[in-house]
């Protein structure tokens, strides 16, 4: 497997666990994420809920999601969200409470299995 593709499956893996942990709305059959399902119309995720994902994807993911960069075209499908989060910088390691920030992508993916 590459290495962009074992990124893109281990960003699979957080996404996966951070919908299924705080959206109980969220419509996801047999617990997966394939790249086609429509954020809004296939998993039922609204406008509020996009806002939260991506805080839940700094926080938990440990992805830094600038403003500038937010384009609503990446939260069509999973696919565009998958490619618009592979395009993401890590947030700092340390945050400006010392507490440590979010536990990151290897965090999310270890809650996902």
């Amino acid at each position: 497997m590459s290495r962009t593709m074992d990124k893109r499956e281990r960003l699979r893996a957080g996404l996966l666990g951070l919908m299924q942990d705080k959206f109980e709305r969220c419509r996801l059959e047999q617990g997966s994420l394939s790249d086609e399902l429509r954020l809004s119309e296939d998993l039922l995720i609204d406008s509020i809920m996009i806002v939260q994902l991506i805080v839940y994807i700094e926080l938990d993911l440990g992805l830094s999601v600038p403003d500038a960069e937010v384009d609503p075209r990446a939260f069509a499908t999973v696919g565009s969200l998958l490619t618009f989060m592979e395009s993401l910088e890590p947030v700092n390691s340390v945050s400006n409470d010392g507490s440590g920030g979010g536990a990151g992508l290897d965090g999310a993916v270890a809650r996902s299995k």
